[in-house]
């Protein structure tokens, strides 16, 4: 519901989100919009401005990764080490892994859906 409160304060606007999936060995991109916000869609409460889906390093990864290691004094290769081990240990019980590489800012590639919307007054019917 956080995405709701955010369009409705933002009424008006054009908002930006971007989601990530993984990419499975014989499959093409994600070809619909998830659950969550085809609920809102359909609930009349979010239009959709643009969808598109692309491929490419996740930048969920690198914002972590560059969070982590903006504060250390250890050598890069060190810290993504460490970094990726509590990257992968953080993700335990999710449905999808995302797995960085071992070789040094080797993110994953993933599908990256961008969604630009904006909040509707639903109709009363």
């Amino acid at each position: 519901m956080e995405i709701l409160r955010i369009a409705k304060e933002h009424s008006g606007e054009i908002l930006h989100l971007s989601f990530e999936f993984p990419i499975f060995i014989n499959e093409g991109p994600p070809t619909r919009t998830i659950d969550l916000i085809q609920d809102l869609i359909d609930l009349g409460l979010i239009e959709i401005q643009f969808r598109q889906v692309l491929s490419g390093p996740s930048q969920f990864q690198k914002d972590s990764w560059y969070a982590y290691y903006i504060n250390l004094e250890l050598p890069p290769i060190r810290a993504w080490e460490l970094w990726r081990d509590e990257f992968i240990a953080s993700q335990e019980g999710s449905a999808y892994i995302f797995t960085p590489g071992e070789e040094f800012e080797d993110f994953s590639d993933v599908w990256i859906e961008e969604v630009r919307f904006q909040a509707t007054q639903p109709s009363k019917d």
